[in-house]
């Protein structure tokens, strides 16, 4: 036999008495400790998969900072690792019910017929309630392998019954130090024995889960708080040209026009309107006279409302400055009357502000939300408090800028005004004969001037007195005035009982037909002069008329002189006539 066959031989036969040598020592044989070492690996090889598995879910459920994102994440990433059939997640409310987060659960497909815990789905368990979170505040899981083996309640069980639960495991979610929710684990389909490795992934995922929402919630405090400062910010840059509007227009249309419109902007309401009571209503009625409305609303300009009993509920309020804030109509337990007058308007939800005027109730300023209720934000109500702080101020200024400018154009008008006779002054003739001077040059258009002097006046004054006087002048300028029918035509009081007329585009034979009619309109009137050396027994008068187109080579006293030469040609020709001027200006 040769060495080869002979090891051929010895070998299984050593390798037998080895065996029946564990066997009887109760040691594992060499075949046994390999099925045992290739069984560890393919256990140690699970559990790594499994451990990346987990991680790949903790970085899914970490890399998003949306809530909508991490929910869905955790939930469909979480089933496929412990390979549940579902999982979802709980929200604890303040009073420690709470709900499935909806939308935000992940079935395998054979279990999504079933109906789902996520949809409006309110699960109040009173031991938690009772208990403000129970073992979940202590941060234990609860397990349970089979519902009716775990000692539930009845209501418990039916409960679980609904959705068709026989198995379950859950972990607590904690936010910081603050208990948050639940991830929960579900079999449906049998009892399932769940091993310690999935509870500790279930945990480990609820842990992450949490931190990630404490991240996201931070997030998204802090992005609206930016969204806050800037909403804070737009509304004061609009506050600001709201204000600056209001104190640059002393026109009340305009103002209100102008405070409809950016108030509506920056509310982001559907209309804004200003509504006026009428003084003698007693604050019982009045109507809109500003708005700012979107087309799908009806306007309510011009609408007439009478409400009875507002100055006994709101009037003592309002002057007080209080706002009315009513964020849905059918919630504040308003009167029926009044419900159904906001009802016409389309209104659902409105603040009333209180527009004083010498501290009087003038008006309301209306924000109008017609599509739906609205919860109005403290730093809306805080702005319109603001701007009707400036607004009720800027009322007080516009009245008395108005009346400012009113007296300022009175006064301005006696500046230019004869007080007696109440025609243009020599001043205010000399401004319109330059202007007019002026424009036409340009046009290169006739300029006519006549020079008016009552004959012999001063005698009238010496016979009648002064007062007499002024009677006759007054009643010579109403003559005059009749005659005139141009807008631009000025009749202006040169000095004493001498007046001067301008007529623009007027060549020289218009001057002379209107010289003629000034005279027989004179002539009519007659008022009788005692003291005439001749002619006529009546008031007459003396004209000199001087027609000219503006030219660079001369000035407007070049006229001037030309009609009060052609009035000295006049009185020497026996007065009560006109007389135009010999030299003609080119």
């Amino acid at each position: 036999m040769t060495v080869k066959q002979q090891n051929s031989f010895l070998f299984p036969l050593a390798q037998w008495i080895t065996d029946i040598a564990c066997r009887i020592g109760g040691i594992p044989s060499a075949k046994e400790w390999q099925q045992q070492l290739r069984e560890k690996t393919r256990q140690i090889e699970q559990i790594k998969e499994q451990q990346q598995a987990l991680y790949r879910v903790i970085s899914k459920i970490r890399a998003s900072l949306d809530l909508d994102t991490i929910f869905q994440t955790t939930t469909k990433e979480t089933c496929k690792l412990l390979r549940v059939e579902r999982m979802a997640i709980y929200r604890f409310s303040e009073d420690w019910g709470g709900e499935f987060v909806h939308d935000f659960e992940f079935s395998q497909p054979a279990w999504q017929y079933i109906e789902v815990l996520g949809q409006n789905t309110v699960w109040n368990d009173t031991y938690l309630q009772e208990n403000q979170g129970g073992r979940y505040r202590h941060n234990e899981m609860l397990v349970v392998s089979d519902i009716y083996q775990a000692s539930l309640s009845q209501c418990h069980i039916e409960m679980l019954e609904q959705f068709r639960i026989r198995a379950y495991a859950t972990a607590p979610i904690f936010i910081g130090q603050q208990l948050w929710g639940i991830l929960a684990a579900y079999q449906h389909s049998q009892p399932y024995q769940w091993r310690s490795l999935e509870l500790t992934y279930l945990s480990q995922v609820a842990t992450q889960l949490g931190f990630a929402v404490k991240q996201a919630e931070f997030l998204a405090k802090a992005e609206q708080k930016a969204r806050d400062l800037e909403e804070a910010n737009q509304k004061q840059q609009i506050l600001y040209k709201v204000i600056t509007e209001i104190r640059e227009s002393l026109d009340l249309a305009t103002l209100f026009s102008i405070t409809a419109k950016e108030v509506r902007r920056a509310m982001k309401a559907d209309r804004v309107a200003i509504f006026q009571f009428a003084e003698e209503s007693h604050r019982e009625g009045g109507q809109f006279i500003a708005e700012n409305t979107l087309p799908l609303y009806g306007t309510v300009i011009d609408r007439q409302l009478q409400n009875h009993c507002f100055a006994d509920r709101f009037l003592p309020l309002y002057l007080q400055g209080r706002m009315q804030i009513l964020s849905d109509i059918d919630q504040h337990n308003l009167t029926d009357c009044y419900v159904d007058l906001l009802k016409q308007f389309q209104i659902k939800a409105q603040i009333v502000i209180p527009i004083l005027k010498s501290q009087a109730l003038w008006g309301l300023l209306c924000i109008h939300q017609c599509s739906a209720p609205r919860e109005w934000k403290d730093s809306e109500i805080e702005f319109l408090r603001a701007l009707a702080a400036h607004f009720n101020v800027a009322l007080e200024h516009a009245d008395l800028l108005n009346y400012s400018r009113q007296q300022a154009a009175q006064l301005e008008e006696l500046t230019r005004l004869d007080p007696l006779l109440k025609i243009a002054n020599r001043r205010y003739l000399e401004e319109v004969l330059e202007k007019e001077w002026q424009r036409l040059k340009r046009e290169k258009a006739y300029l006519s001037l006549i020079i008016l002097d009552l004959d012999y006046f001063g005698r009238y004054n010496n016979v009648y007195g002064h007062p007499a006087g002024d009677t006759c002048l007054i009643k010579v300028i109403q003559a005059i005035q009749s005659v005139l029918k141009r807008s631009t035509d000025l009749l202006a009081r040169w000095g004493g009982e001498e007046f001067m007329i301008i007529l623009p585009h007027t060549e020289q034979q218009g001057a002379i037909t209107l010289a003629q009619e000034i005279q027989k309109a004179i002539k009519e009137l007659e008022i009788t002069h005692p003291d005439k050396p001749a002619g006529s027994p009546f008031v007459t008068a003396s004209m000199g008329i001087a027609s000219q187109i503006p030219a660079e080579t001369h000035i407007p006293n070049d006229l001037i002189t030309q009609a009060d030469q052609a009035l000295f040609l006049a009185k020497n020709s026996g007065r009560n006539c006109w007389r135009i001027a010999k030299v003609q200006v080119a």
